[in-house]
């Protein structure tokens, strides 16, 4: 009997135990209950999937194709190899009064005040305002250039000591006071 309880006791867990194999004492008082079968160890719960607009928050964005582009603001990051940001209406009135300047520019140094005239008008279609006095100090330049004489000097000394901001007094004082390129 010895054997028989040192077997149950020294016996592998995972073998069951037979009703056969356990001993039953006659008395009802030493009678052990049967000990339980251990749980069954049920399998791991499966893992939930979240739902496609969980999974949709989770994924990171695609990375835009193509070079990174610059933002619009001026506080946007502005690396090499970023392209510029798209043109709007604003941009293309910007970029297009900057080809007209380039444009006066050049005739300018090549004293042509027929073509700067020519421009001068489509300055003043482009930007009626005329804010920044631009079309005024190529005026006065074309008068300089094509009049040269008291008339044209005391215009450019006007627009010189007034417009104080202006790029084109360098241009004034060259042309007009020092009549050099």
């Amino acid at each position: 009997m010895a054997a028989a309880a040192l077997w149950f006791v020294l016996r592998p867990a995972s073998e069951p135990a037979d009703i056969a194999d356990q001993i039953v004492d006659a008395n009802p008082a030493h009678a052990a209950a049967p000990e339980p079968p251990p749980p069954p160890s049920s399998p791991a719960p499966p893992r939930a999937q979240p739902d496609a607009a969980a999974r949709a928050l989770v994924r990171p964005p695609a990375p835009p194709q193509g070079p990174p582009v610059v933002g619009p603001h001026a506080d946007d990051p502005h690396e090499p190899g970023m392209r510029p940001h798209p043109m709007d209406e604003a941009h293309a009135r910007i970029d297009a009064e900057n080809q007209l300047i380039l444009r006066l520019n050049d005739a300018m140094s090549f004293r042509k005040a027929k073509e700067m005239r020519e421009m001068i008008l489509e300055y003043q279609k482009l930007d009626p305002a005329d804010t920044d006095a631009n079309q005024a100090g190529y005026t006065v330049i074309a008068d300089c250039i094509e009049h040269p004489g008291d008339t044209s000097l005391a215009a450019a000394h006007q627009f010189y000591d007034t417009q104080r901001h202006s790029p084109l007094r360098r241009f004034v004082r060259r042309i007009c006071f020092e009549n050099t390129n």
